[in-house]
Parts: C-alpha cells; sequence; structure tokens
C-alpha cells in the first residue's frame, strides 16, 4: 500500500515513530559510556624556598583541573643545572638561565601559545619583564614573579634615637643624617652596612648610589658597548661612598666589621641579625629572612632605595618556561597561565607579582603589608630591569670595577685616581 493512500492519523504515527527512531540512535550511542581520560601528569620545578607557597597552588590547580595532575619538585638554590629534560616538564627559571637553557633547545618557543591564548593579557604585566625572557625575538618564559633592591631597616635603632622611618620620597641626605644618629662604633652599633662577605667592601651598593647620584658605569643600561668608570658623577658618588666610612664614621669596614659583630666572613649579615646595624639594602625577597638560611629575629622595617639626582633600583623577573621534550605542552601551558593569575595565598612568596592588577590589588597589600606593597609599588615604577645576557661580556671589566672600590675605601687611592686607572685597564684590555 502506497504511504500516500494512508489514513492522515496512521501517517501522523508512522511520521512520530520514524523520528522517534532517528533521535534515538545518537542518544542510544551516548547512553554507552566513552572511555575515561587519562589525565595529563607533569612535573613542575621551582626554588625550595617556594615550596610551601607552590605545594598549595599544586593542590588548587589540581581540584580545579582534575584532566591535568601537577607534582611538586623543589630545586636547590634556584638552579636547574642538576635537572634534565626527562626531570621534569615547566620550571622556574631566571634570566641568567635562560641563554644557556635557549641555546641547548631545552625549553620551549612560548609566541605560539601567546599567539592562541586570547584570555592572556600582556599589558597586565609591568613593562620589560618580558623583554627580559626574551632571545632571539622569541618568548621562552612567562613572568612568574618580580624582585627588586630596596632599603632594610632595623625599627628598634630608629626608635631609640626618635627618627623617622625611611618611606617612599626619602632622599640621600636623610640616609645619610639617620646613619649619623644612629652609629655608636665604639659599641659595635653602625647606621649603615654593606652587603656580602668581608673580604672587601660590596662593589655592588657602590654602584647604586653611582646611579642615584645620576653616574653610570656603563655607556648603556640596555646595550652596554663599554664601561665609563671615569664619569664626573661616578667619581663623585664614589667619593661620598668612600666618606661613609671614614669622614662620617656610618659604615664599618672589613676589619672593624669583623671585629664589632663576629670574626667570620659573614660579619656584615651577623651585624644585622643581631640588631647592631640600622640600614642595609638588600632584594626584596630577603625579607625576614626569607632568602637566608636563618630568619631575621629583628623588628626590621623596609623602604625604596633613597633619592639622589635621581631614584633608581634593580629589578629582577623569574619566570615559567616549557621544556621541550614534554609529552604534554598544552597541559603544562594550563599550568602556567593558571600560576599568572594567582594571588600569593600567603606571606611566604617571596617575590612581588609579576601583574599590575594583582600587585596594585588591596589583596595585595593585605597579604603581604602595606609597607612591603608600598615599597614594591613605587620601587617598580623608577626600577631599571638589566637583561644580564647583554652583560655577560663585562664581567671582568665589573672585577676591575670592583677592586677600585676597595682601593678607595681602604684609603689607598683617591676616586678620581681608582677610577681613572680603572678606566684605562678595561680600555686596554679591549683594545679600544
Amino acid at each position: 500500500m502506497a504511504f500516500n493512500s494512508l489514513h492522515p492519523d496512521i501517517k501522523r504515527l508512522v511520521m512520530t515513530c520514524a523520528i522517534a527512531c532517528l533521535v534515538a540512535i545518537p542518544l542510544a550511542g551516548c547512553a554507552e559510556p566513552a572511555p575515561p581520560v587519562e589525565p595529563a601528569t607533569i612535573t613542575f620545578a621551582c626554588p625550595d624556598v617556594d615550596e610551601e607557597y607552590y605545594t598549595e597552588l599544586v593542590q588548587k590547580f589540581n581540584e580545579q583541573y582534575p584532566h591535568v595532575v601537577v607534582e611538586l619538585r623543589a630545586m636547590h638554590d634556584d638552579s636547574p643545572d642538576d635537572l634534565s629534560a626527562g626531570d621534569v616538564d615547566v620550571l622556574v627559571v631566571a634570566p641568567w638561565t635562560l641563554g644557556e637553557l635557549q641555546a641547548e633547545g631545552a625549553i620551549l618557543d612560548l609566541d605560539p601559545f601567546i599567539e592562541q591564548d586570547e584570555s592572556l593579557d600582556l599589558s597586565d604585566f609591568y613593562p620589560g619583564t618580558f623583554e627580559l625572557l626574551t632571545l632571539e625575538g622569541r618568548t621562552w618564559a612567562i613572568p612568574a614573579g618580580l624582585d627588586m633592591l630596596v632599603t632594610f631597616y632595623n625599627r628598634d635603632l630608629f626608635d631609640q634615637h626618635n627618627l623617622p622611618y625611611p618611606d617612599v620620597g626619602w632622599t640621600r641626605d636623610d640616609f645619610l643624617s639617620r646613619a649619623v644618629e644612629i652609629s655608636d662604633p665604639d659599641a659595635g652599633i653602625f647606621g649603615y652596612v654593606t652587603s656580602g662577605r668581608t673580604t672587601q667592601p660590596s662593589y655592588f651598593d657602590a654602584a647604586l648610589f653611582v646611579y642615584l647620584h645620576g653616574g653610570r658605569l656603563f655607556d648603556s643600561m640596555q646595550a652596554p658597548t663599554g664601561t665609563t668608570f671615569d664619569d664626573p658623577l661616578t667619581v663623585e658618588a664614589l667619593q661620598w661612598y668612600a666618606d661613609l666610612y671614614h669622614e662620617y664614621d656610618v659604615a664599618p669596614t672589613p676589619k672593624e666589621a669583623r671585629s664589632a659583630f663576629g670574626g667570620s666572613q659573614y660579619a656584615f649579615y651577623d651585624g644585622m641579625r643581631k640588631g647592631q646595624v640600622g640600614m642595609w639594602f638588600g632584594g626584596l625577597s630577603e625579607r625576614g629572612g626569607m632568602a637566608w638560611s636563618v630568619e631575621w629575629f629583628i623588628n626590621w622595617g623596609v623602604a625604596p632605595l633613597p633619592q639622589d639626582a635621581q631614584l633608581v633600583t634593580q629589578a629582577d623577573v623569574e619566570g615559567y618556561a616549557i621544556y621541550s621534550q614534554t609529552a604534554y605542552p598544552d597541559a603544562c601551558w594550563e599550568w602556567i597561565t593558571f600560576l599568572t593569575r594567582q594571588m600569593p595565598s600567603n606571606a611566604a612568596y617571596r617575590l612581588m607579582p609579576a601583574r599590575r592588577s594583582l600587585a596594585e590589588s588591596k589583596a595585595y597589600e593585605q597579604l603581604a603589608g602595606a609597607e612591603v606593597a608600598r615599597t614594591a609599588r613605587a620601587s617598580m615604577e623608577n626600577a631599571i630591569l638589566i637583561n644580564p645576557q647583554a652583560f655577560g661580556e663585562f664581567e671582568d671589566a665589573m672585577q676591575v670595577f670592583a677592586e677600585a672600590v676597595a682601593r678607595v675605601v681602604n684609603e689607598e687611592a683617591t676616586p678620581a685616581e681608582a677610577l681613572g686607572e680603572a678606566q684605562r685597564l678595561v680600555e686596554s684590555s679591549s683594545g679600544n
């Protein structure tokens, strides 16, 4: 019998059954259980000092993204040297290790991931941070966090002399006057100490005062081609630095430090920890002893570096890189981008968030403390981010500068004599 000759009610019944059958076919297929997706397991290597911080984030990520399992591996001294590509999938890197990893082909070019991920807002990261993690025009790591040089101070010593604490906008003159008030060399108390070992004064602090004063050690901080040790403002700054030791007597020489604080080569640090030092410079990540082997048992505070002719500080960035031999690059990228969106969940994290939206939030201030947050934010507004790859050929030159600083502090030469000779020595060794 032809379909068209059927009664209309029967035709409707037939069509209904046919449609029901067609619908039922895919539904029946969906009813069959799909094979379970095996989770991607990736290993993440981080500095051991940050293990507590990342342990919480691993748990949070594994709960939110059950298809990716992150296993944590802490590494000593922030160094990936003892790791191989088969050991980890993602790791925390510093700019000075990036070049070697990239040259070996050990890490992935992340630009393809960045170009495809519309959710990653590059403008939210502090300016210059991506550039430090870029080589040969390609991005090899995503900024993880920031560190910058700051001033630490002993609140108790300031309180004993009714001195205002260092704060945003304070000056080099403020630094000197407060150091003078605090210092009592006969009692083993000094307003300021350099950092480093007591074999010789730290040339690094001297370099900071040079740049604060408007001087310079190189013709360019971004693409240096030569040194400028004999720059007049550099000579002035080194003379002022030497006066801290001799004219004002607010800083101990290495010999005085060993006598006042203890006999070890780390006497400077012993003085800080024992409460015999008013001020010193260091990375924000060191606060409270986070990056030290011992906790600071003092009432410490933190402020930006003191302003002179200009206000500058040096900032560093750490990044997240993906090993090139990972079996799960997409899962690694998912983990990295998750990390960049996280506010530190406890004050144990050393670094300032690399994203402005996090660093400038009320939550960061509540977590890190108002003084730490204020110092970090103000410092980043005047930070110089130095690419260590650009200064690799100047290691010997900086050693020459260090020896010049030591000669001046030890009163073996005037700043003009020591720096002039240092400049001539570097130029002759380079053939200029």
